[in-house]
């Protein structure tokens, strides 16, 4: 990418160059209404209208771009807090399975391997 920024940089700039030694005649800028005038080289007249229209368009296309600028940092501020949301509920999981764990660990003395005595069955008995 680097290489292809001086493959159109530099034949620009010499064509810039070239002009500039081209047209150094003198041209008198003058606008209307206004008593103002202004003389200055053929060159300088020319690359700052070209250099007008440059940021003219760039301020253009930046301004259209607007509404996709918008969209996506609203976009990116939904993934930053659906990330936040995630993590919330990856703690609340780690904590409520910790007290789940806590909960269903063996009451003290009835883990030691002794038999755990059955339900006995009640008789019944009948009087004659």
């Amino acid at each position: 990418m680097r290489y292809l920024t001086w493959i159109v940089t530099l034949p620009i700039a010499l064509i810039a160059v070239l002009f500039a030694v081209s047209n150094r005649d003198v041209v008198t800028w003058a606008l209307w209404p206004l008593p103002f005038t202004l003389e200055a080289p053929l060159y300088l007249a020319a690359l700052l209208a070209l250099l007008a229209g440059f940021l003219a368009g760039g301020f253009i296309v930046w301004n259209a771009q607007r509404r996709h600028r918008r969209r996506a940092r609203r976009e990116s501020d939904r993934v930053l807090f659906l990330e936040r949301e995630v993590k919330e509920a990856q703690a609340r999981a780690t904590a409520a399975e910790k007290r789940l764990a806590e909960l269903s660990r063996p009451v003290s003395g009835a883990g030691t391997g002794l038999p755990v005595p059955a339900a006995s069955a009640t008789t019944a008995t009948t009087v004659h």
